[in-house]
């Protein structure tokens, strides 16, 4: 009994010259952890191993006050410890099962575009209702979502994109350097009336053998 509340002490005190502060059921936690790792490598480097990945996400987390005298101590808390220890035990075959995930279609949210928002949203599983067997309608929403998804993606392309005017690229757009002109994207019924040398962009589908749309 003695030996483990002085153990407790040393880990305390460990723990305070790193300005960490652990709370009781962590430090129990972190008792049994040490007590299975003794076998296999030191204790201690074990615990120092802990301790600077915590340190490192309390770091980027930004912490949790509490300590005094000006200097800010962070709380180790059992979940925070059960997470670090966790990570820090995955070998190469926790590495091979999380390679390869099953993701339910029927819970998996879809991408899709509000032309009225002009803006992609997910929609989440039990919004609308799925099914193996869809019906007419949901093949025409499909190649629809398709038809946007491709649209926008084409739009956002740096060659479409709207060039910045500055002073610079004025210079540059009169020597001819100016890397390229800029090309604008309009709708096919745009060419009705206007003449000259136009680039169109679309696809040619045969849905009947010899008829082309």
């Amino acid at each position: 009994m003695s030996n483990m509340m002085s153990e407790r002490k040393r880990l305390t005190r460990i723990f305070k010259m790193r300005g960490l502060s652990v709370q009781a059921p962590a430090l129990n936690a972190l008792m049994n952890v040490l007590r299975r790792e003794k076998d296999h490598k030191s204790g201690d480097d074990v615990l120092f191993a802990i301790i600077d990945e915590i340190k490192d996400r309390m770091i980027q987390g930004g912490g949790s006050g509490g300590g005094g005298g000006g200097m800010n101590q962070f709380i180790v808390t059992t979940e925070l410890l059960e997470q670090v220890v966790a990570d820090l035990s995955r070998d190469e075959s926790d590495v091979a099962e999380e390679a390869v995930q099953l993701l339910d279609a029927f819970k998996t949210p879809r991408l899709a575009y509000d032309a009225m928002r002009k803006q992609f949203n997910l929609e989440r599983f039990g919004k609308e209702g799925r099914s193996i067997c869809g019906e007419a309608l949901d093949k025409v929403e499909m190649f629809a979502q398709r038809y946007a998804l491709i649209q926008q993606r084409i739009l956002r392309q740096d060659i479409f994109q709207p060039k910045l005017i500055t002073a610079t690229n004025s210079r540059r757009s009169c020597r001819g350097n100016d890397g390229g002109e800029n090309i604008t994207l309009t709708p096919v019924e745009s060419l009705l009336g206007r003449s000259g040398r136009r680039f169109l962009l679309g696809m040619i589908v045969q849905v009947e053998e010899g008829k082309y749309y």
